[in-house]
């Protein structure tokens, strides 16, 4: 033992003094904290080019068989925890592994990345590794599921990270295989995540419109009521924003009544959250026609519904697992809500809250949302650079997103700044930028209508050219929702 621990300890000497060496030419990083090396990227890439095929599968494969040996945690609570899992799934892809990648992903990263850290760029890159042969193919998995699977997963994360349009394809990749299988609820599935997670983003609304309630009847003849409780939510959503008041309000409360009976508690939540944006946006409509007392009311409505929605998240959180999209989405509407009903201390908290969650997870569709209503509350405030900063934030995620819904009430709101500025100019841009966007579709059915017809009163103002057709003036019943 002697004789081995001699011969050894010069070459241990040898080792530390040449780690330390590439310490201090910034070849090798040391975390002190955990103790492990990492080297720099560079090196890193050039060590692994100069690996031949064979020895790189016999790499990745022992270090697959290390890292398969950790044992999970009891509970993951932070990201760190699926560090040597998401380290096992490189070196299972690298491997050329792809369905135990899959697998293993589905298993071991899919919730948590999704549902508790909404970690979604994280998940594009490693669903991407999937994608050896490019996105316009199906993923190299054996499994006909399991590609449809990928793809909808992809497309999903995509959509979450503010890149719809990157989404679109994908998810009819997923429906062309689901339809091609048989498969009505998969089918149902996807035509809902198409509509709500991608197509009414850039304002494609009725194509949009008619998967939903395509997704509805597949539901209904399936007998899948919770399956066919999101069809009607999302319905909801879509008709609130383009102005069938009355019919959103039914489709939302069908969708409420459904999830209740099968006790489906973040889904309620889900959905008290739409129903406090459509009474937000009725607030709006109401004001078009000067209609103070149903303006009111609808803003009254709005505070209601998202404290709902923020007690169902809590709720959720108790049973299951906090959904960290649904606390961003409930405290945005009630900081939208404060504002609107000028409680602008209350506003101040939850739109701080939402957007500090917002970021703390790269929630990009709904950071502009969160930071116009900011811009709001500041311009009420007195505080016009400062408005004026939060709003070029919003344009530039909607601009780059391609998000026609937030764009147009981003540009919206940057023309009346700039008609209070006394830049008619610059106004009248804004506001023939907000009509474009709004018109979606078009009218008179398929526009983002509230903030189509803010737009047109504002061109009106500035005696710009109004030849694209009647405005539809609000009636009694319309102000009122109903």
């Amino acid at each position: 033992m002697r004789e081995v621990i001699d011969l050894q300890t010069p070459r241990v000497w040898e080792v530390d003094a040449a780690l330390r060496d590439l310490v201090d030419r910034g070849l090798l990083h040391r975390d002190r904290e955990t103790g492990r090396y990492d080297l720099h990227p560079i090196v890193r890439r050039y060590a692994y080019d100069r690996l031949g095929g064979e020895a790189r599968a016999d790499a990745h494969g022992r270090l697959r068989d290390y890292f398969a040996a950790v044992p999970p945690p009891e509970r993951v609570t932070t990201l760190g925890d699926l560090a040597p899992v998401i380290e096992l799934y490189h070196h299972t892809v690298r491997a050329g592994q792809y369905d135990e990648a899959c697998d293993l992903f589905y298993d071991r990263i899919n919730k948590p990345t999704y549902y508790q850290f909404g970690a979604y760029q994280l998940r594009i890159e490693l669903l991407r590794a999937l994608f050896p042969d490019g996105e316009d193919k199906p993923p190299r998995l054996k499994d006909e599921s399991a590609q449809a699977w990928t793809l909808n997963e992809l497309a999903n994360s995509y959509s979450l990270s503010g890149q719809p349009r990157r989404a679109v394809p994908l998810f009819e990749q997923q429906i062309a295989i689901r339809e091609k299988q048989g498969v009505e609820r998969s089918v149902a599935v996807g035509l809902g995540n198409l509509a709500c997670m991608a197509q009414i983003h850039i304002g494609a609304l009725r194509a949009a419109e008619a998967n939903l309630r395509r997704q509805i009847a597949l539901g209904r003849e399936i007998e899948d009521e919770r399956l066919e409780a999101v069809g009607h939510r999302e319905l909801g959503r879509l008709l609130a924003c383009r102005g069938a008041w009355a019919e959103a309000e039914e489709e939302l409360a069908t969708a409420l009544a459904l999830f209740e009976e099968h006790g489906a508690t973040q889904s309620q939540g889900v959905t008290w959250a739409y129903c406090a944006q459509r009474v937000l946006l009725l607030a709006r409509w109401s004001a078009l026609s000067g209609d103070p007392e149903s303006e009111i009311a609808n803003r009254r409505s709005a505070t209601d519904a998202a404290r709902r929605a923020l007690g169902l998240a809590d709720e959720t959180a108790r049973i299951r697992y906090p959904h960290e999209r649904d606390y961003v989405r409930a405290h945005w509407l009630l900081g939208a809500a404060h504002r609107a009903n000028d409680d602008r201390d209350a506003a101040e908290r939850h739109l701080s809250q939402a957007l500090t969650r917002c970021r703390g997870i790269n929630m990009v569709d709904h950071e502009a949302d969160i930071l116009l209503d900011l811009a709001r509350l500041r311009h009420a405030q007195g505080h016009r650079e400062e408005a004026l900063r939060l709003a070029e934030e919003a344009r530039l995620i909607a601009e780059r997103s391609g998000y026609a819904f937030q764009g147009a009430d981003v540009h919206l709101f940057l023309a009346e700044l700039a008609l209070g500025a006394g830049d008619t100019g610059a106004a009248l841009g804004h506001a023939e930028t907000a009509r474009e966007l709004a018109t979606c579709d078009g009218p008179p059915d398929h526009t983002y209508r509230v903030a189509y017809e803010e737009a047109r009163a504002l061109l009106g103002r500035l005696g710009a050219d109004q030849s694209v057709g009647p405005s539809v003036r609000p009636s009694a019943g319309e102000r009122a929702g109903r």
